[in-house]
């Protein structure tokens, strides 16, 4: 018995061994944050933001890939089949396969919850824009136009399943209007449209935004929040409006990793983001981005504020997206 309890002991301290060196070692080369979007909107801005910080806290190279392309999940299944070694992160910013799902439950693309969750870095409101050439003042204006002629008006989106796609679908269904989808692959192509009046509306991350509407050329009708975001002050609360209630949605910036992600990168990249997250200039940066802070900002918070989005937007939606 004394032997086989040494030997117990022996492949136990060993195992632990292997542990600590493993997470003594990592990192010893360059890590990756896939960005599952085009370049220039709202998650690339912070993908970016995220990377230049971390490469300077660990000491090691740290790139920006953009993976865009079917609302994100051609760039959130190519860190599901990553090594899980801590070398491959993904920014995530509302639950891109799961919403996919709900969106078009026939050509659903996979799960991302077996994406294993490292750090929460806040959440961020999207504004209702539309073209100067319509004159809409409010989101009131939007759907009586959409009511005295359905399927006049055009909304734009990153494509199906995202979160741009799904808070105009939550907006349509709170307002009871019919207006026609047009996804693209990303926000800049959106904003660009929707200046040349090539489309009418869109749901869109205030960054990717804020100064196409400070300068005139797009109107801010509504914002998506419960409250007024303080990056667009003068701009109401969709819930403000005559037509449109009960509209909480949010974008929510997250880093991700490879499924089974060992526990001891978890810990060491989940410390380094809380520390990138409390830096008062970092600070800065996510408030240009109109975001605001996580309680705590660590990997369970991550996965709560996940877990009961999806909810929220499956009772909203009934299930799926599509149903008018």
């Amino acid at each position: 018995m004394t032997s086989l309890f040494r030997s117990i002991a022996t492949a136990f301290v060993s195992a632990c061994i292997s542990c600590a060196s493993f997470a003594q070692e990592f990192p010893t080369r360059t890590v990756t944050v896939v960005v599952p979007y085009g370049p220039g909107g709202g998650t690339d801005m912070f993908g970016r933001a995220f990377a230049a910080d971390l490469a300077a806290r660990i000491g090691q190279s740290v790139v920006v890939e953009n993976v865009p392309g079917a609302g994100g999940t051609i760039g959130i299944q190519k860190v599901m089949a990553a090594a899980a070694d801590g070398y491959t992160l993904v920014v995530g910013n509302g639950i891109e396969l799961e919403m996919l799902e709900m969106a078009d439950p026939q050509n659903a693309r996979g799960r991302i919850t077996d994406l294993t969750p490292v750090a929460l870095f806040g959440t961020q409101p999207m504004v209702l824009v539309a073209r100067t050439g319509l004159d809409f003042k409010s989101v009131d204006d939007v759907v009586k136009a959409s009511k005295a002629k359905p399927g006049s008006l055009t909304l734009a989106s990153s494509g199906p399943g995202t979160i741009l796609h799904i808070a105009g679908e939550i907006i349509k269904k709170s307002a009871g209007v019919q207006m026609v989808d047009v996804p693209y692959k990303g926000a800049p192509q959106i904003a660009v449209d929707l200046i040349a009046g090539n489309v009418d509306t869109a749901v869109m991350a205030i960054p990717s935004v804020k100064a196409h509407v400070q300068s005139g050329k797009l109107s801010a009708l509504g914002v998506t929040d419960s409250v007024r975001s303080r990056a667009l002050p003068d701009v109401p609360s969709l819930n403000e409006s005559n037509s449109v209630k009960g509209i909480d949605t949010k974008v929510w910036y997250g880093i991700f990793g490879p499924p089974s992600l060992p526990t001891s990168v978890v810990g060491y990249l989940e410390k380094h983001s809380a520390a990138i997250a409390a830096d008062p200039a970092f600070q800065q940066k996510l408030l240009q981005l109109a975001m605001t802070p996580p309680k705590e900002g660590t990997a369970q918070e991550l996965e709560d504020l996940r877990t009961s989005q999806l909810k929220a937007f499956r009772d909203a939606l009934g299930g799926n997206s599509r149903k008018k």
